[in-house]
């Protein structure tokens, strides 16, 4: 079990937009800025009449995971969508596209950066509506490369989410030792063993621990294929001690 700190994370930003970046690859005594298919993770606070001019994203794959709040997208593919916490967005930018972000309301999202199987893929833009906006006490799957997820990742690594309200527990869903789990808590504070994390912390675990939620908590599991083929040079998502 290994443990990485909100207060390990980048901040800068401002009242408009402020963002905390995780590297998780920094906090582990790697020569990789990224964690496996995990190029960073920035958790922001977006707020009107932020803009986030159009911009170009190369071979990374980008969930905005949305918590609260509501904000347009518009990118190079033509599509024009308005996001919320049920209706959500993965762009596979592959060979290239662009994109801009406008707040509506004030949002807090986990824009994730994932680092695909290879380079120069044919880019899309897919967007789902989610049932719920929260999965309470249950693992859901939101994203990945099995044939059920509502969002396809290009690279063998799934993405679940769950509320798990208080005092409640849970373990790791599948468990299986091909994968290495990778949890953001976005909310609250949960506890395994005689350890602890809070809002904004990470923990890797490659052992079967159970969960239990010390208050409320929305936490993000990345279930993580241990010999997965990735690429490290994506435009966000690559290595950048390199």
């Amino acid at each position: 079990m290994k443990i990485i700190r909100a207060s390990e994370k980048y901040t800068h930003g401002n009242q408009t937009f402020h963002v905390e970046i995780l590297y998780p690859g920094t906090n582990l005594g790697k020569n990789d800025t990224g964690f496996l298919t995990i190029g960073r993770n920035d958790h922001a606070l977006f707020r009107p009449p932020g803009l986030v001019p159009m911009h170009p994203h190369q071979d990374d794959e980008i969930f905005s995971y949305i918590r609260s709040g509501k904000m347009i997208h518009l990118d190079s593919t033509g599509k024009k969508e308005h996001l919320n916490n049920s209706y959500m967005m993965l762009m596979n930018a592959g060979s290239g596209v662009s994109h801009e972000e406008s707040a509506e309301e004030d949002v807090e999202m986990l824009q994730i950066f994932m680092r695909p199987f290879d380079n120069n893929l044919p880019p899309q833009v897919q967007f789902h509506q989610f049932e719920n906006i929260f999965s309470e006490n249950i693992w859901r799957l939101i994203a990945g490369n099995r044939a059920d997820s509502p969002l396809k990742l290009r690279v063998e690594t799934n993405i679940f989410d769950i509320r798990l309200k208080k005092d409640k527990v849970v373990e790791i869903p599948e468990w299986n030792d091909e994968f290495i789990n990778f949890i953001y808590c976005f909310n609250g504070e949960i506890k395994m063993e005689n350890e602890t994390i809070a809002k904004g912390d990470s923990l890797i675990l490659e052992e079967n621990l159970v969960l239990e939620a010390i208050t409320e908590s929305d936490l993000i599991l990345f279930q993580i294929k241990k010999d997965a083929q990735y690429s490290e040079t994506g435009m966000f998502s690559g290595n950048k001690f390199h």
